[in-house]
């Protein structure tokens, strides 16, 4: 049963954002939309004093999000969401504080490069070359956390698997919000959710995907990464909500990984939207916040247990 917060939240979502979404036929359009998102502070709860440095990583720029006393030697390396198309600066830079928080690592936010203007596989290269120069500067790999939203949960799993394929070492985890997984599209929960998601229309995540693959096959492993060999990943932890198009993305993910012998821990929230734990003020998100700290903890006693 979801919280009275969740419920006005969803309401909210499908007059101001799925409503407006359905008119759009660009991106210009779509980006004006989500825009939107960033006003939302009544359910996003930004904390006082947030604030993040600008640097790069081998020139892909990113965002160190820095809030009270440092948060350890752990580095949580997020690819945000938006449909591989646009950007919500403030709500995913208070989603990655309170993940940071939770998972006593310090936050940085890729600013990968964006579709129609750079379609697949620039986000890809960029999220790849990120985790690679955190390597290179001499990170362990079992102090990087991975973690994406959305699209940036797709380019989460498609940087583990690239990885894999170029010999480079796991990361301790991943932390997938909603993540689309397979941009084919063809799953049950795209057809019988279609008019129940409270965020998006099947149209405008077909608009996005089309804008992002530019006539590349969804059915490439890197672009849906749900058909790669999930073989031998990091652990992973999945949040999606019921009322999404794209939960049986994380449903097949969580059946994948396991098939082959993998770490996938799946919590389906009932009557939640997409990425809803963008929203900190509903008490789902936090409770979801605090499931990923205690699976971030379990994996570094694992890790050190060899």
């Amino acid at each position: 049963m979801s919280s009275w917060r969740a419920k006005a939240l969803n309401k909210v979502l499908y007059r101001a954002i799925r409503g407006r979404l359905e008119r759009c036929n660009d991106i210009l359009s779509v980006r004006g939309v989500i825009a939107g998102l960033d006003k939302l502070n009544s359910y996003i709860g930004t904390p006082a004093g947030l604030e993040w440095i600008e640097d790069s990583l081998s020139g892909v720029p990113c965002q160190w999000i820095v809030k009270g006393r440092p948060a350890g030697d752990s580095v949580l390396l997020y690819f945000h969401g938006g449909g591989f198309c646009f950007r919500s600066p403030q709500v995913h830079s208070a989603m990655l504080h309170y993940l940071s928080r939770h998972s006593r690592a310090r936050g940085v936010m890729v600013n990968y490069r964006l579709a129609p203007e750079f379609p697949f596989p620039a986000a890809l290269h960029d999220c790849f070359t990120a985790y690679r120069t955190l390597l290179e500067q001499g990170v362990p790999p079992e102090k990087i956390i991975l973690g994406g939203d959305s699209a940036g949960g797709n380019l989460a799993l498609a940087t583990m698997v690239k990885c894999k394929e170029k010999g480079l070492p796991q990361p301790l985890a991943a932390l997938l919000f909603s993540p689309a997984l397979d941009l084919t599209m063809n799953s049950q929960s795209a057809f019988v959710m279609r008019n129940e998601d409270p965020f998006f229309d099947l149209g405008s995540l077909m608009l996005l995907r089309n804008s992002y693959l530019n006539g590349h096959t969804p059915c490439d492993p890197l672009a849906s990464p749900l058909a790669a060999d999930l073989s031998d990943l990091a652990p992973i932890m999945v949040h999606v909500g019921s009322l999404e198009i794209l939960l049986d993305d994380s449903v097949r993910l969580k059946s994948r990984v396991r098939r082959q012998g993998g770490v996938a821990d799946l919590t389906i929230w009932p009557g939640l939207p997409h990425v809803f734990t963008l929203f900190q003020q509903l008490p789902e998100a936090r409770e979801a916040m605090e499931r990923c700290g205690r699976f971030i903890d379990q994996c570094r006693q694992d890790s050190a247990a060899g």
